[in-house]
């Protein structure tokens, strides 16, 4: 199970990327300060729907576990950006190197049509009236994300539970090595405030989440045409706080959260690569290293079906990243 679960989670990682990372090694043919530059925009979306899916599917019910009541549950979600993250404007860059060459204001993302595309070339060659090296940038029509997750919950006293999401560091063969941990703790509101207590079925709690996520994927190549190849190290942190509301019935449960999800992602292209011939042949190490910060205030609505200890639920997120949630466990108290 999980070596199951860390080959789902790298795939997914690989077949997200292995296009879009491709585009970053090649634009290293402009130097190494442009590609951050493009880099950075073009990668975006994927930095950011990273952090969407790492505060997702942290609880399916607003209902605190009694002391030692439990859950197991598996689930999926699936992000989408918005329309504003399929592009990126050029002339807002202030490139040094690079320029497009049919004079483009706005490039694609990794999110953006695989038919849009836009050539770069090299200033010191743009003197000289040619272009003789051409960069390509197209988007790779990514405009999605998606990531399987297992975690698990056990109730405490005083109306608490704790909950947990654990991936063991693991290398999988060639798709490269992943590895994830999450902490929460949920708390039931219900006896602090009379008119919820005396609803049975109307449930009110407050939960705080943390995860953390690594992963290592291969990038480049060793073609004769390439730069080279390394590898892309990504590290994320993921934090958030929600107040959570719900109606609790025998078989049929609703649930809605609302709060602040914060995520701080790095990536980072380690490995030595070669740009430029001959006497301007230059060598790079660890070229490419890019940073994103998100910061949102969402909400998400659900229902969740349960069978004797068996359950199903789905919901659906509201913000700057559309996610759906989804996913099926053992719930016990």
């Amino acid at each position: 199970m999980k070596k199951s679960l860390i080959y789902l989670i790298v795939a997914f990682l690989s077949v997200s990327n292995i296009s879009a990372q491709q585009q970053i090694i090649d634009i290293l043919k402009g130097g190494a300060a442009d590609a951050n530059l493009i880099g950075n925009e073009y990668l975006r979306p994927y930095g950011e729907m990273l952090g969407v899916n790492l505060n997702a599917g942290w609880y399916n019910s607003a209902k605190v576990h009694k002391i030692g009541g439990f859950d197991i549950t598996i689930m999926g979600t699936y992000t989408t950006p918005p329309e504003n993250r399929k592009s990126f404007d050029i002339d807002a860059l202030s490139l040094e190197e690079l320029y497009a060459i049919n004079g483009e204001s706005s490039a694609p993302t990794m999110s953006g049509s695989k038919d849009s595309r836009v050539l770069f070339g090299l200033q010191s060659e743009r003197d000289l009236g040619s272009n003789l090296t051409q960069v390509p940038l197209e988007g790779a029509g990514l405009n999605y994300f998606a990531s399987p997750m297992i975690q698990g919950a056990v109730g405490l006293p005083f109306h608490t539970e704790i909950m947990g999401r654990f991936m063991p560091r693991v290398d999988y063969g060639d798709f490269g090595k992943a590895y994830m941990w999450g902490l929460g703790l949920k708390h039931s509101l219900k006896d602090y405030i009379p008119f919820v207590k005396r609803v049975p079925f109307l449930q009110l709690s407050v939960l705080g989440a943390y995860t953390h996520f690594e992963s290592s994927l291969g990038v480049g190549s060793d073609d004769i045409n390439s730069v080279g190849s390394g590898s892309l190290e990504t590290v994320a942190n993921a934090y958030t706080g929600r107040l959570l509301i719900g109606a609790n019935f025998p078989v049929v449960s609703f649930y809605t959260g609302m709060g602040y999800g914060n995520t701080n992602s790095n990536f980072d292209v380690i490995g030595d690569f070669k740009v430029g011939s001959g006497d301007m042949e230059e060598e790079l190490s660890n070229p490419i290293s890019l940073a994103y910060t998100t910061g949102n205030f969402d909400f998400n609505v659900g229902m969740r079906i349960r069978f004797a200890i068996f359950s199903l639920h789905a919901d659906y997120s509201v913000g700057d990243y559309s996610a759906i949630t989804a996913g099926f466990g053992i719930n016990f108290r």
